[in-house]
C-alpha cells in the first residue's frame, strides 16, 4: 500500500482547538484597540470616519468586527468533534492572518493619531 493510501492518521498536528480559542484573545483585544482609538480620533482629535458604512459605528459593525474573532475558534472546535485534528492547521492559520490584519490595522491607527 502507498503513503498516499494509508489511512492510519500518522500525521498529526501539536494543536488542539483550545489552543486555537487562545489565539482569539489577542483579536479581541485587538478589535478592541482599534475601536478605542478610533473613538479618540473621531472625538478628541476631530478625525472623520471616511467609511459611509462605519460612520457612527452601528451595532451591526460591532457584531461583525468581534465576531470574526471567534468563528476559527467554532470551526476548530468542530473539527474537535468530528475527530478530524488534522485539519486544525485551517483554522489555525485564518486565526494568524486575521491577527496580522488586525495588528496592521492597529499600527496603521496609532501611526495616524501620532502623526508620525
Amino acid at each position: 500500500m502507498s503513503l498516499i493510501q494509508r489511512t492510519d492518521h500518522s500525521f498529526s498536528l501539536a494543536l488542539r482547538w483550545r489552543d486555537i480559542g487562545l489565539m482569539a484573545i489577542p483579536l479581541v483585544f485587538l478589535n478592541l484597540l482599534d475601536v478605542v482609538l478610533t473613538f479618540y480620533a473621531i472625538n478628541v482629535l476631530g478625525f472623520m470616519e471616511i467609511n459611509p458604512l462605519a460612520a457612527g459605528f452601528p451595532v451591526w459593525l460591532f457584531v461583525l468586527k468581534f465576531g470574526v474573532c471567534f468563528i476559527p475558534v467554532v470551526c476548530a472546535y468542530m473539527l474537535d468533534v468530528l475527530e478530524m485534528g488534522n485539519y486544525l492547521l485551517l483554522p489555525f492559520v485564518f486565526s494568524a492572518i486575521l491577527i496580522e490584519f488586525y495588528a496592521f490595522v492597529v499600527a496603521f491607527n496609532i501611526r495616524n493619531i501620532l502623526g508620525v
